[in-house]
């Protein structure tokens, strides 16, 4: 029996962000689908991401990066661990590709 108090909800910092979030669901639906899960369940257990999560340095330190694609689509998120938040910061394609 899963104990729902165990999982995360999911926000986004501004509505442009949510937008790009499904947008992204849409170009990547199977993809995104298995970040969803991840960010619910585990969104800080790199050993369940190996390869596709990173914790960002410099001015982005403090957030984590889940790869949707190998290269190129990636999720900026930060965790509070105190209300049970994933708060998605950026959901798009490698913002320096364009």
């Amino acid at each position: 029996m899963s104990n729902s108090k165990s999982r995360y909800d999911i926000d986004f910092e501004n509505g442009r962000v949510e937008k790009d979030w499904f947008a992204l669901k849409g170009e990547f639906p199977e993809r995104v689908s298995d970040c969803e899960e991840f960010l619910r369940n585990n969104p800080e257990d790199r050993r369940k991401a190996i390869g596709i999560l990173k914790k960002l340095k410099g001015r982005h330190k403090g957030k984590l990066q889940y790869d949707i694609t190998k290269n190129d689509a990636r999720v900026w998120y930060f965790v509070d661990r105190k209300e049970r938040m994933v708060v998605i910061k950026y959901a798009g394609h490698h913002p320096d590709k364009y």
